[in-house]
């Protein structure tokens, strides 16, 4: 595989205003993060908008999301709202597709939801489109990069394998034991063949809590509610403990499954300053 430079993004889940995440942007900047994400739910600040202004106050950063929910978009005005941003940017986007699995998301739009298999064959859609379209020197309005990196989020077979055929970055979404994330990025790999030293395995670590007293699994009891406590203290997508051993922790998931792309939900738990020499040590 492809050896590719480690990197890592903070996605800004927790907002206030737009004027409070533009900070916590420069923040993560100053600290060494080099993609700040912004998540696409009802209740959270319009993302299109809020990734322009990001990049405008910080022109260190690439900029994503963490996912765009693109079953409540049409392919073809997704496209030119993406090329708007990476244009806006200077040419800072990565594309963060998912397939949308917060039903209230639809229900709050007064969208349909439709089933797991539809909402991914809406991704497929979403994703030979915009790379098309994007990828074409007659498309107004131009992006810079022709086309910008398309990275998808998810767990499925189904999700993975079209993500492992067709995208740049795949982010597995897995939460519980290492061991479903070593399955998955097996997974991956058998599905992209040839192509995989050209992908960037990317992993979300939705919870952290770095040189904390003991972990808070607030954020994972949400996305997780039938879990026992057990189980969320051994998910792989919490980490818990001092910078050194986050920073082994990474170390390790890069060395042994290759992943590369590393993001961190932002919120309670771990200061600025336990970030900084998170980065610092992991890099």
């Amino acid at each position: 595989m492809t050896t590719h430079t480690p990197r890592f993004g903070l996605n800004l889940v927790f907002q206030s205003s737009t004027a409070q995440t533009i900070e916590e942007a420069k923040r993560a900047a100053d600290v060494g993060f080099d993609v700040v994400l912004v998540p696409d739910h009802l209740g959270f600040q319009s993302p299109f908008p809020l990734l322009v202004a990001i990049a405008d106050a910080v022109p260190s950063v690439r900029v994503s999301n963490l996912v765009i929910n693109a079953a409540l978009y049409r392919p073809a005005l997704l496209a030119r709202d993406l090329a708007t941003v990476d244009s806006a940017s200077g040419g800072r986007l990565d594309i963060g597709l998912g397939s949308g699995y917060v039903e209230q998301d639809f229900t709050g739009s007064g969208v349909p939801f439709p089933s797991a298999r539809q909402r991914v064959d809406l991704l497929t859609e979403h994703v030979a489109t915009i790379r098309e379209l994007l990828s074409s020197p007659d498309y107004a309005p131009a992006p810079v990069q022709s086309p910008p990196p398309i990275m998808v989020a998810g767990i499925g077979d189904r999700l993975l394998s079209m993500a492992a055929q067709n995208v740049d970055i795949v982010a597995i979404a897995a939460q519980g034991a290492e061991s479903e994330l070593a399955e998955r990025v097996e997974y991956v790999k058998s599905q992209a063949g040839t192509r995989f030293d050209q992908i960037e395995l990317a992993f979300s670590f939705f919870q952290s809590n770095i040189d904390g007293s003991a972990p808070d699994l607030t954020l994972l009891k949400m996305l997780s509610p039938d879990s026992s406590e057990e189980d969320l203290l051994n998910s792989v997508t919490l980490l818990h403990g001092s910078v050194e051993q986050s920073a082994e922790r990474i170390s390790a998931l890069r060395e042994q499954y290759g992943i590369t792309y590393f993001t961190l939900n932002y919120g309670p738990g771990t200061p600025w300053s336990s970030l900084e020499k998170l980065i610092a040590a992991a890099k």
